[in-house]
């Protein structure tokens, strides 16, 4: 028999397999998040969420979500100095009177409470990092507009560590203000929290919304599978392995956006690729005047700033895009170091983490879904160039101009 045959053989059988019948029923149940393709769509998590916030709105929850929502961002915090807000601030009040306001003055979600004197201000970023200096400039706005209010600032991704500080913004030289990191999770739960102990006060319509919400939070945002899911899908590719293996093989999306990406970085005036690996390019922007004193970095090319392509490593499956800056060589470049970075902070809006290695949140520029979406190479090539815009300002032109003042 020849080696095609028989490729077409297993496949045939993969395709008749009642285990993956099995599995796209389980995996294909209707999601009107989902289905709407509003799962990546900030806009739209925070209508959903300034909804279940508003106490008059018709779900019929009253304040309870929105006191949920408020304890579970200031647990970890309430007893830091860098908040004016205390969990029972907020255990014991009754914001039956919330304005819940969205996108007043660019603010994700405004909560305001007169009766309690009480404000919250919600960044919620889905893949997307800070620009702008957006977290400073929203409390000042507030700062100014609502004096004698206690304020709560949250900032709400879907991955972020609330062990880590408090996210700091200053405002002026004379005052600061701290984000609470909220993650995902935390709605997650909150919301499976509503379920359990409201939902006999929700109607039918409403609970199954909220229920697809959830849903919709807990794969795409969170990442959790099922764990029956998992042992189907395991079982399927015991059985099927050459026929699986065989499709991925065919069906490398990941060298599509490498090459697309490398293509669109090599037509560009304003970068210049550095080096480029399995899981990604390193790039800087074209036209530094001063990239030697740049040269004191541990890793590729001893440069110490690199602007990261892709990333795949670790698994990761969407590309996207962030700053790096390497550890210095010697301890005594610590100190360059920070100016580095503060200087990059200061000039792109964005905020590093880490210790060792400094990093930028990511910038998505395609995702997996996205990728599977296209029918070919031009258009995912396409899509990048058109996302690669939507960069340009913060990564390339506010980034050269910071590494020219270092």
């Amino acid at each position: 028999m020849s080696d095609i045959l028989e490729q077409k053989q297993k496949l045939e059988q993969l395709m008749l397999s009642e285990d993956l019948e099995e599995l796209n029923n389980r995996t294909n149940q209707f999601n009107v998040f989902n289905a709407l393709k509003l799962q990546n769509n900030e806009i739209r998590h925070s209508n959903f969420l300034g909804w279940l916030m508003t106490p008059y709105e018709n779900h019929e929850l009253g304040d309870y979500f929105l006191k949920e929502f408020l304890k579970s961002a200031i647990k970890n915090f309430s007893s830091s100095e860098k908040t004016e807000i205390d969990l029972k601030d907020v255990a014991f009040a009754n914001f039956s009177d919330a304005e819940i306001r969205r996108e007043y003055k660019n603010i994700d979600i405004l909560v305001i409470s007169p009766q309690n004197k009480f404000l919250c201000v919600v960044e919620n970023k889905i893949w997307t990092g800070e620009h702008d200096n957006q977290l400073s400039r929203y409390a000042d706005i507030v700062d100014k507009e609502f004096n004698g209010y206690k304020k709560l600032y949250i900032f709400l991704t879907p991955d972020i560590d609330i062990e880590c500080d408090l996210i700091k913004r200053d405002i002026n030289s004379s005052k600061s203000v701290h984000y609470i990191p909220m993650c995902y999770r935390q709605v997650y739960e909150v919301i499976n929290k509503v379920l359990k102990f409201k939902s006999k006060h929700l109607n039918n319509e409403v609970r199954i919304f909220i229920e697809h919400y959830n849903k919709m939070i807990e794969r795409n945002i969170m990442g959790n599978t099922d764990k029956e899911i998992v042992n189907l899908c395991r079982k399927i590719y015991r059985e099927n392995k050459e026929a699986i293996d065989l499709i991925i093989e065919n069906n490398d999306y990941k060298a599509d956006v490498l090459s697309a990406m490398a293509d669109v970085i090599e037509a560009r005036t304003d970068l210049q690729a550095i080096n480029r690996e399995s899981s990604g390019i390193i790039a800087l922007p074209s036209d530094l005047n001063n990239i030697n004193q740049l040269k004191y970095g541990a890793w590729t090319n001893d440069i110490i700033v690199y602007i990261h392509f892709i990333n795949f490593s670790q698994g990761h499956k969407d590309a996207c895009v962030e700053i790096l800056v390497a550890p210095p060589k010697t301890i005594s470049d610590n100190d360059k170091k920070a100016k580095l970075l503060a200087k990059i902070e200061e000039k792109t809006g964005l905020k590093f983490k880490g210790k060792d290695w400094n990093y930028t949140r990511p910038f998505s520029i395609i995702t997996h879904e996205q990728c599977l979406n296209y029918d070919n190479y031009e258009e995912i090539k396409k899509h990048i160039e058109q996302r690669m815009e939507e960069l340009k300002a913060t990564y390339i032109d506010n980034l050269r101009a910071a590494l020219n003042e270092i």
